[in-house]
Formats: C-alpha cells, sequence, structure tokens
C-alpha cells in the first residue's frame, strides 16, 4: 500500500491553474448541512464518473458503521450492499479494514482496486464485485482524532479515467474528497451519528430514532403527538428510502 499522505499537505497540490469548478464551490457551500449529500454526491458522478460511492467510519477499530451509500444506476443494490457489508460484518474480510483501524490522525491512504484484488476471498470479490458488476474502485482512507473514515468509489466498464494513473494526481485529488467527508462530519457531528437517517425528513428520522429505542407505533404517536396512522406512514417512506422492510434491518444499517 503507499505510504500515508498528510492530508493538509496534499488537497492544495492540484494541477497548476486549476480553478475550482461551481460544483465544488456548492460542496464547500453545504459542508455541515443535509445539502452536502446531494451537491457531493453529484460532483463525484460529474467529475470522475462514479457509478457507486460507499462511505463508512470507524471509530473503536472493531466497529463500522455505514454513513453514505449511493448507487447512482441501481439504488437498490446499494442499500443492499451497504447493509451487508455492515451488519454481516463483511468489512472484516475487506483488505483495507485492518489500515481504517491502524491509520493515524491526519494521514490519508489511497488503495487502487487491482492493488488489493488478489487478496479478496472469492465469495466478498463476488458479492461486492463481480455481482454488481463493477470492474474498478478507489478507496480512500483518512484518520481523524475522532474515528476514521474509509470512502470508496466505484465504476463499472470502463473503470475510473487516466487522470487516476497520475500518482500526483490521484492523491491530490483524494486527499481533497477525504477532507470533505471528515469536515463535513466535524461540523455537525448529529448527522454522523445519524448516519443513514440524515437522508430521511424530520418526522422519519424521529420515528425511527424511536423504533431503535424500541419503542411501538402506539409510544411513538403519543411522543410525537401525531395519530398511529401517521408513524405507520412516517416508518413506511423511512423503510422505502433506506431500501428495508423490517426494524431488524433498521437496526443492522444503523447499528
Amino acid at each position: 500500500m503507499p505510504d500515508p499522505l498528510p492530508a493538509t499537505d496534499t488537497a492544495c497540490n492540484l494541477t497548476p491553474g486549476w480553478i475550482p469548478s461551481g460544483d465544488i464551490l456548492n460542496v464547500l457551500e453545504q459542508l455541515g448541512t443535509t445539502g452536502f449529500y446531494d451537491a457531493f454526491l453529484d460532483w463525484l458522478q460529474r467529475e470522475f464518473g462514479t457509478e457507486q460511492c460507499m462511505v463508512f467510519y470507524c471509530a473503536d477499530g472493531k466497529q463500522v458503521s455505514t454513513l453514505i451509500y449511493k448507487d447512482y444506476a441501481r439504488e437498490a443494490s446499494g442499500k443492499r450492499l451497504a447493509e451487508a457489508y455492515v451488519s454481516d460484518r463483511h468489512y472484516l474480510q475487506d483488505p483495507n479494514f485492518k489500515t481504517l483501524k491502524t491509520i493515524m490522525s491526519g494521514a490519508v491512504e489511497v488503495v487502487r482496486f487491482n492493488s488489493v484484488s488478489g487478496d479478496m476471498g472469492l465469495h466478498y470479490r463476488k458479492a461486492f464485485f463481480e455481482t454488481p458488476g463493477f470492474s474498478d474502485k478507489i478507496s480512500i482512507i483518512r484518520g481523524t482524532d475522532q474515528g476514521n473514515y474509509y470512502i470508496n468509489l466505484y465504476r463499472r466498464d470502463p473503470g475510473f479515467d487516466a487522470r487516476f494513473d497520475s500518482k500526483d494526481f490521484s492523491q491530490s485529488v483524494c486527499a481533497l474528497i477525504s477532507i470533505l467527508i471528515s469536515k463535513h462530519f466535524e461540523l455537525n457531528e448529529r448527522l454522523r451519528l445519524e448516519g443513514p437517517l440524515a437522508f430521511l425528513s424530520e418526522r422519519e428520522q424521529q420515528v425511527c430514532r424511536a423504533v431503535l429505542r424500541g419503542k411501538k407505533n402506539e409510544a411513538i404517536a403519543a411522543e410525537l403527538d401525531v395519530a398511529v396512522s401517521s408513524v405507520i406512514t412516517y416508518r413506511k417512506r423511512a423503510y422505502e428510502k433506506l431500501g428495508i422492510s423490517s426494524r431488524a434491518q433498521l437496526f443492522a444499517l444503523c447499528q
């Protein structure tokens, strides 16, 4: 794997004459808000042709949680893969997990798919690459004092463009991406704690948080001062957005 990169030294080392696009300026403006997700994900797709983005977080070196998942072409696939990666603990089979656990605060590592594909088990590779059809992946691992971030960008055929074959370009851009993610959640820790729930409306979040506390529909309705039927509607909408169908899956996704 490449040597860790000081996150603060690389983000400004972009191509001479580089001018930030309107997309990246919008991402910066949305840091710490719920508007960040769409701005950030749209920028990744338009600028680099990203077809799936997954962001995970590891605070204790043992357990991983989901922060962002997005498959631009196959929405259900992204949700399913994120849930399987966390709830079934497939991250333990990820060849990058050791680095995610041990990376130093302030360091960034960039790992290309071809450099670790030989270390993947057959079942893991089939589930997370062959079945969803991915041929290339860029992994960005960033350490912070609070915990470590794991950002994964995927492409189907063809893979990522030749710009990423340049070490300087790849390291600079990936450091920038990792800074955007870590600063977004540092500015609004609540969004990190809520993980995928941050994508939901306020009422949908309230219902899901109550479900995670073990409350039944009637108790949730009394707590929120709404009808039981409204609780059922909010929960149904939330589950549809999260790509799940049960309380158990909600726990698995948000653990």
